[in-house]
């Protein structure tokens, strides 16, 4: 296992053992018709796999397929969905078995900067390789709302459409960096793509909320009508408040039509509160949304003008499709 690690982070070759380093490889069967194919890596010793989320379906129709067969290393384990995030295309399976596995290091809290290299796995066939690359752009935001683009870094790479679900490497350590998608914007008037370039999901993004859809179990992408950003230095000095809260962070953008339209909140507001946990990032708002869920309902603490309250019950509901991001 040890020797088998080195290899990955130290070549571009093919490995003699590509699967014993925590990636692993997903057949999503119905019967015992393959539907689709793809990457993962585990994440926890347990067994718990990252992976895309359409994958994970039966296309055209989207329904969840119910079999999985996960090949890591020599070994071919069966596998059950645990939660999904069908917005920004991720999913989180269990290996079934009592096993423990030595999973892969994920940087949540390393800093990507332009020109960082990495290194993507490409599989072709039963065969894995790395292939280098660069970051070129970063994210813009931390909260997507209209653009599911301007959360994902952009990298000069060429990662293969079978490689989807697969990890993304700083090439210096060889901690995750980003999960590869597949992800690719909606064409637009006056906006060309680089074709050399690939949008990656920052793998900090993914475990802001892995928690929550792994304890919940969800299936469904929640939503209220509003994305969030970190508080500005105006903003910062609004606290602490008389009623004790010591941050929060600021309502970035509001879906014409929305829930959150409806509920009256504006742009330039501070949640501070989610039902009774305080929000003081913008992970904390995507964790506590997540963990609630579709359905449930819960109570959104709004300061306005840095004293104004405005306090607004909300059942949390599912993402619509005229509201997914581009």
């Amino acid at each position: 296992m040890r020797t088998t690690l080195l290899l990955f982070i130290t070549t571009t070759s093919l490995f003699a053992e590509p699967l014993d380093n925590g990636v692993v490889s997903i057949v999503g069967l119905s019967g015992t018709e393959v539907r689709n194919r793809s990457l993962g890596f585990i994440v926890e010793k347990e067994g718990f796999v990252l992976t895309n989320y359409q994958k994970l379906t039966s296309e055209p129709d989207g329904r969840l397929l119910e079999q999985f067969e996960v090949k890591h290393g020599s070994s071919t384990y069966k596998a059950e969905i645990i939660g999904v995030e069908p917005t920004i295309n991720i999913g989180i399976l269990k290996l079934q078995t009592e096993e423990t596995f030595m999973p892969v290091v994920c940087a949540v809290k390393r800093e990507i900067t332009a020109g960082m290299p990495l290194r993507a796995v490409s599989l072709n066939g039963d065969s894995m390789r790395l292939i280098d690359g660069s970051v070129t752009a970063l994210n813009t935001k931390l909260c997507y709302q209209h653009s599911l683009a301007s959360t994902m870094f952009r990298a000069k790479i060429t990662i293969p459409a079978s490689s989807v679900g697969g990890p993304v490497f700083h090439a210096d350590s060889g901690e995750v960096a980003a999960i590869f998608t597949g992800y690719k914007p909606v064409a637009e008037l006056g906006h060309a793509e680089d074709a050399a370039e690939t949008h990656l999901l920052p793998i900090n993004l993914c475990f802001n909320i892995y928690e929550s859809l792994k304890t919940k179990h969800s299936l469904k992408s929640p939503w209220t009508g509003f994305s969030v950003r970190p508080l500005t230095e105006k903003e910062q000095r609004f606290f602490p408040t008389a009623k004790k809260h010591h941050g929060g962070v600021g309502i970035e953008d509001v879906w014409p039509e929305s829930p959150a339209a409806k509920l009256g909140v504006k742009p330039g507001d501070v949640l501070v509160q989610f039902s009774y946990n305080r929000i003081l990032s913008v992970a904390d708002f995507q964790k506590w949304l997540y963990m609630y869920g579709v359905g449930q309902s819960a109570k959104l603490y709004i300061l306005r003008n840095g004293t104004e309250y405005l306090v607004a019950d909300y059942v949390i509901e599912e993402r619509p499709l005229w509201a997914r991001p581009k």
